[in-house]
């Protein structure tokens, strides 16, 4: 499902006056009626080099959702090929300035009838590590990307959705090659001995796996997280991870104030080419949902793998985009209708 090109109707938005950072609210359905107006929010997080409008899915998955929410799509700091010089910390502090206007624009008349808009972030590929870093780091390390006091305490959501959650790890030692993804690891590793930790590593060191794309040694490790510690930032979602590792990361999802769960639902691709053929993806969304529900967090009932798909859904049958949209669109309903809100 190649993305539509095109003008793509919707609103645009100012979530943050420093770094200047925009979002795209996607116009709803012609079914849906004009005069209503929008009270929840669906924030889609992109993987790298993504920005919006560019993962196939999102117009299709905008017209599909409950008439009450909407589809935005944030421009981060990391967007398009920046990420190579950015940190997840840096992204979560941005994100919880989009969640913070969403919540703020959709009060207002609502609150004092005892409404309050819900918010949903959504992660694709590496913004699925948005996501679960978005839930379970802490919030004062996220003091990157223009926070103030006032925003470095990180803004409430009510539930979240990884897609595509592939290892980006794995995913770069099968596209390098062993031999090239370790001489790329000493030479960031070398960088670091040097403390030159946040200095672009050459773009010939690095062209093997990305081309014409600036990345510091502090991206490179975070994504590759080498052995033996594979301690990387990103590295949320790697299949030989340990139980201690995932009770530290999936096990505090819903370990918030107040007690409770956050509703949490997996999309894990059935066909995702990223994800090597050793991986058990079944056993592995398995696993992490384990964790979710023993550290009190709600799995939502449609959570999985979806048969069918690819990394973007890009290649595959119109079917499979539709039980992506049916599976989001059940589990917005199952938030509109619940109680389940994650605070950090």
């Amino acid at each position: 499902m190649p993305t539509p090109i095109g003008a793509h109707p919707g609103i645009l938005h100012r979530y943050l006056p420093f770094p200047a950072l925009t979002a795209f609210e996607h116009a709803p359905s012609t079914s849906t009626s004009t005069t209503s107006t929008p009270l929840h929010t669906l924030i889609f997080i992109g993987g790298l080099f993504d920005g919006p409008v560019t993962v196939p899915y999102t117009p299709a998955l905008a017209q599909s959702l409950p008439p009450s929410w909407r589809l935005v799509q944030p421009l981060l700091s990391s967007s398009y090929t920046q990420w190579g010089t950015s940190t997840l910390d840096k992204d979560v502090t941005e994100i919880s300035a989009c969640v913070a206007y969403f919540r703020n624009l959709r009060s207002g008349s609502d609150k004092k009838e005892g409404k309050e808009g819900k918010v949903v972030l959504m992660g694709h590929s590496t913004g699925s590590q948005d996501v679960i870093h978005y839930l379970v780091s802490s919030s004062s390390s996220s003091s990157e990307g223009g926070a103030t006091e006032e925003n470095k305490k990180r803004s409430p959501i009510d539930g979240s959705i990884m897609q595509a959650s592939a290892s980006d790890r794995e995913a770069l030692i099968a596209l390098m090659g062993s031999e090239s993804y370790e001489k790329v690891v000493n030479a960031a590793q070398e960088y670091v001995t040097s403390g030159k930790i946040d200095d672009i590593l050459p773009v010939t060191t690095t062209s093997v796996a990305f081309p014409n794309v600036p990345i510091t040694a502090r991206r490179w490790l975070s994504l590759a997280s080498p052995a033996p510690d594979h301690n990387g930032q990103d590295d949320y979602f790697s299949s030989d991870l340990s139980d201690t590792r995932l009770l530290q990361t999936f096990g505090k999802v819903g370990k918030r104030s107040g007690g409770g769960g956050a509703r949490v639902m997996f999309l894990y691709g059935g066909r995702d080419q990223y994800v090597p053929g050793f991986v058990d993806r079944r056993g592995l969304v398995s696993r992490w949902e384990g964790f979710v529900r023993e550290g009190g967090g709600v799995v939502d009932e449609a959570s999985g793998v979806l048969e069918g798909a690819d990394h973007a859904l890009q290649d595959v049958a119109l079917e499979v985009v539709e039980e992506l949209c049916r599976r989001v669109g059940g589990f917005l309903g199952r938030v509109e209708g619940g109680c389940d809100v994650f605070r950090r």
